[in-house]
Formats: structure tokens, C-alpha cells, sequence
């Protein structure tokens, strides 16, 4: 499974060539998820429609919820990044955590992710 982050998924809903071309690819591919962070980040700026274009668009996506496991590597997370002085949106901490416990790749466009030292996310340069 591929979880795309909230930025990814805002410019897909733009029509941004780049962030299409990734959901294209990835929809092939099978499995597709966000995180239920990733969910609240895309609604809660939205009118009505656009809360029924992304249930429309995150209709075939799998949610993830934080768990046990996730809210203990977010810990571990925010204490490696607190000790290097590169502290990140604890949003974006929770969500690295959920793709980490669920062994899934994230991809983002967001450059804060690269302090996070894990293979399984995948910082898009656009």
C-alpha cells in the first residue's frame, strides 16, 4: 500500500501534472491509503462540496488510524528530531509514524519529512 500525504493529494485534486501522474501510477499499482490526519487536513477547510469531492476522491483509499505501535515510533520520532534540533509539525510526526507501524510507503512533497530517517518515506521533489 502507498499512503500519499496531504499535499500530494491537494495538488491531485488541482490537477497538478505531477501529483496526478503519481496517483495514476500508484492507483495501478494497487492498494492506495492516507491517514486519518491526512483525511482532517484535507476537510477542514472545505465547503460541503468540497468535502464531497475528497469523500468522492478518498472513496477507494484505505484510512489508517494511529495505534499503539504508530503513537510509540511518533515518540521515538520527536525525541531523534528533538535531540537534532529539527523538530517538524507534529501532524507530519504522527503520519510518518502510521506508514512506518503499517510498513507502507509515504509520499510527500514536503521537505521536513527528509529529517526523518526511514526508507519507507519517499520526499518528492517536484
Amino acid at each position: 500500500m502507498v499512503i500519499f500525504d496531504t499535499n500530494v493529494l491537494i495538488h491531485y485534486l488541482h490537477g497538478k501534472t505531477s501529483a496526478v501522474k503519481l496517483v495514476k501510477t500508484y492507483s495501478k499499482l494497487g492498494g492506495l491509503a492516507v491517514t486519518y490526519i491526512n483525511k482532517y487536513e484535507l476537510m477542514k477547510g472545505t465547503t460541503l462540496a468540497g468535502d464531497m469531492l475528497i469523500n468522492e476522491l478518498l472513496g477507494s483509499f484505505n484510512v489508517l488510524y494511529l495505534n499503539d505501535v504508530s503513537i510509540s515510533i511518533a515518540a521515538d520520532i520527536y525525541k531523534d528530531l528533538k535531540s537534532k534540533g529539527k523538530l517538524i509539525d507534529d501532524a507530519d510526526i504522527l503520519i510518518a509514524s502510521m506508514a512506518i507501524a503499517s510498513n507502507n510507503i509515504l509520499i510527500t512533497f514536503d521537505n521536513d519529512f527528509r529529517h526523518i530517517n526511514s526508507k519507507l518515506i519517499k520526499v518528492i521533489v517536484e
